[in-house]
């Protein structure tokens, strides 16, 4: 006389599966329906084409005036090495980054004051160092001689300023 008990548990568990399973279906129904989802990409010429990157760091804002002297007029909208500045942005480790950006591809060239970098960035002025990374997306393919031809030309305008402007905020 078992065979009763056995099913009772089994058919609450079967239940309690279909249950969840609706639940989690409409979860997802809800999910599709929500207004505040972004509209799916019109299927058409473009359809495989990569979603358009977003730049690294914070919005654009216009950068110190104070780092674009010392980057000798250097602002966004300008172009170093055939890649447009499209970014400029401290960090709290008193580094400031340009992103550069060509087509959908983006990374940034680096400048601190020397000595602070662990491992020093590749390239040193005076008074700074310069360095280059972060490239987006992680496998864009970007040349190291690349990066560091545009992360010269980024020093070279230090080495030309470095002596008569005082050091930018957030360096």
């Amino acid at each position: 006389m078992t065979a009763p008990a056995e099913k009772t548990p089994r058919l609450f568990a079967r239940i309690a599966a279909a249950a969840l399973l609706l639940g989690i279906l409409g979860f997802l129904v809800a999910a599709q329906s929500d207004p505040n989802t972004p509209a799916s990409p019109a299927v058409g010429a473009n359809a495989d084409a990569p979603a358009p990157a977003e730049p690294f760091g914070p919005a654009p804002a216009p950068p110190d005036p104070t780092l674009v002297a010392l980057l000798d007029g250097l602002t966004v909208g300008n172009e170093v090495n055939g890649w447009k500045v499209v970014n400029f942005y401290p960090t709290s480790e008193s580094v400031v980054w340009v992103e550069l950006q060509k087509g959908e591809i983006f990374f940034s060239v680096g400048i601190g004051p020397k000595g602070t970098g662990k491992p020093p960035p590749p390239i040193q002025t005076e008074m700074y160092e310069v360095g280059y990374g972060m490239p987006k997306p992680r496998n864009a393919g970007i040349s190291t001689q690349e990066m560091t031809a545009a992360a010269e030309q980024v020093a070279a305008r230090i080495r030309k300023r470095e002596k008569e402007v005082p050091r930018p905020k957030g360096l």
